[in-house]
């Protein structure tokens, strides 16, 4: 316990260090002398895994040895010593091989043939890593994204679900996955006043912020509910064939494998119901299964992936619009707007 408050405290401190603009040697000599202290005590711990409660104390001391690792490798990263930073990236990775934080940064720098097998074989991000890069962009999230990168996912989404409804007045509920700040929620409850908007969102704080989102006069509430829960968890709490459709605007490119969440849309969706959403695209080779962990820390969907694993599941691609997604280093993100339709 004493170690692992040792290694937490040592990374608020560096974390200090580099907001005080104190330079890269001394933080990295500071650093390293932590790792030299609490890795031989890590592996011992890791022997003696005798009990539940010594279990969860070394757990706890892997996660704080992984913040450790991680911190060293973008702190390599910022100074420009790539290969270093990969080095630390990796061992964070032998801890916890579903780290988050070290895969995105692994991908963005690595084009290591070794790197490239296991970023092949990533299907998802930690869910607390998604959470947490959210919590902490929440603030300035729609002035950067909407303002600055041009992002225009959210009017893809709805303009394409509205060209698929032949008569939208028959909708009356839909769930809006990873809702973020409720940019879409808020087009769909305008244009359609009478829906029941229902979202969710892995991050408090964008829950939060779109719990009081508002639209008109009489400052009407955009959503009903608000949950902090993954996608599939929100799905499974309502009845089956109660939900008329499911969007999620740049969504999918966070969750990576979209298998279990169009498994539950299936449940949940009425006859003939409809998802709508944005994939990231990006040229597959022909070794991989056409979904990737790409540089931007963001993962890829080809065309050809979204049609067999919605064939699969029991949709059929209703519509597939090609679209810029939004700007990133003053390059334009490719992406598309789909629309899936639940088998009658």
């Amino acid at each position: 316990v004493q170690l692992k408050k040792f290694v937490d405290t040592s990374i608020l401190v560096a974390a200090a260090a580099r907001e005080a603009g104190i330079n890269f040697d001394d933080q990295m000599s500071y650093l390293t002398a932590v790792e030299q202290y609490a890795e031989p005590v890590l592996a011992s711990a890791q022997e003696c895994e005798d009990d539940d409660e010594r279990q969860m104390t070394n757990d706890d001391l892997r996660s704080e040895m992984v913040e450790l690792y991680n911190n060293m490798g973008v702190l390599e990263k910022k100074r420009g010593s790539l290969l270093e930073a990969m080095k630390f990236f990796r061992k964070a990775l032998d801890i916890n091989p579903t780290d988050g934080h070290a895969l995105v940064q692994l991908a963005s720098i690595s084009s290591h043939e070794e790197d490239g097998r296991i970023l092949s074989e990533v299907k998802e991000l930690d869910p607390g890593y998604v959470a947490g890069l959210f919590d902490g962009y929440s603030s300035r999230f729609e002035s950067e994204l909407v303002d600055v990168l041009k992002y225009v996912g959210h009017e893809l989404v709805y303009n394409s679900l509205r060209d698929a409804l032949p008569n939208a007045t028959s909708i009356h509920t839909i769930i809006d996955l990873g809702c973020g700040t409720g940019l879409l929620g808020e087009l769909i409850a305008t244009e359609m006043p009478w829906v029941a908007i229902h979202g969710t969102d892995l991050s408090q704080r964008m829950v939060d912020i779109s719990l009081e989102r508002k639209i008109g006069s009489g400052g009407r509430s955009v959503y009903s509910t608000v949950s902090n829960l993954d996608a599939s968890e929100l799905l499974s709490n309502f009845d089956e064939a109660s939900v008329d459709c499911v969007v999620a605007s740049d969504v999918f490119i966070y969750i990576g494998d979209i298998s279990n969440v169009l498994d539950e849309c299936m449940k949940r969706l009425v006859e003939d119901g409809l998802i709508g959403f944005t994939v990231e695209s990006y040229e597959p080779t022909d070794a991989d299964s056409g979904l990737r962990l790409l540089p931007s820390g963001r993962f890829g969907h080809s065309k050809e992936y979204v049609y067999r694993i919605a064939e699969k599941r029991g949709f059929h691609v209703l519509s597939w619009k090609d679209a810029v997604l939004r700007q990133q280093s003053g390059k334009n993100v490719k992406g598309a707007a789909v629309i899936l339709q639940k088998k009658g």
